[in-house]
Formats: C-alpha cells, structure tokens, sequence
C-alpha cells in the first residue's frame, strides 16, 4: 500500500518562502540543513519541506486539476484578516461553504494555491 512521506513545496526563493511560511502563514524552521535547496518545516506528522526549484509557477485555480495543502484552522474570519493584514494573496476574501465547513484559497508568492479550513462543529 502507497504510504505518503513527505509533503513537498516547491519555490523559486528560499529565504522569500521562509519569511512566508513562517511569518505569515504560522511554522517554524525544524532544519535547515539541506539550505539553501530544502528546509524543513516544523509540522505535526508527515514532513513538510520547502524545495528550491528555478522558477514560480501559477496555478489556474480552481479550473485545473492540483494538488492542494489544506490547513485547518478554528477561526477562518480571523485568519483572513491576519493574512491580509500581512500582505498574503487571498483567492477568497470571505469564507466559502464546503460539504465539511468552510474555506478559503490564497496564494504563495511562488503561484502555489493553498486552502485554509475550518471544520463544521
């Protein structure tokens, strides 16, 4: 049986996603001891990394067929407006209904589309 090991971003700018994903979206540095192409992500379960590639992307979201990282959050509403508040790229300024609560889209300065949500009680 397929087993999943790592979760992988890939980004154009190693020290750019680092200020990104650790303070804006929220982790923490676990390792860098494969910077400047890999840094390690402190994360609850599976790895996740930070992966140094030649160029961005942009992903037409939702129209084509992606993978997205969903990160659960208790207050969506506040978590917006913090993101905002720090510049992120919202795809979706308000929460949107899912069949298990709501979400909301917003992009890396790299053109990865992440989700946040916020489970139904």
């Amino acid at each position: 049986m397929p087993k999943v090991c790592v979760i992988q971003i890939n980004v154009s700018d190693m020290d750019k996603a680092i200020d990104f994903y650790c303070n804006k979206i929220g982790f923490e540095v676990h390792s860098k001891k494969y910077y400047p192409n890999i840094v390690d992500l402190a994360h609850e379960g599976i790895p996740l990394i930070l992966y140094k590639v030649a160029k961005p992307t942009h992903i037409d979201y939702p129209n084509i067929a992606q993978t997205l990282i969903n990160i659960q959050t208790d207050d969506l509403e506040s978590s917006l407006k913090d993101l905002k508040s720090k510049g992120v790229e919202l795809i979706h300024e308000t929460p949107q209904d899912c069949p298990v609560g709501v979400y909301a889209a917003f992009r890396d300065p790299f053109g990865n589309v992440h989700e946040l949500i916020e489970f139904r009680a």
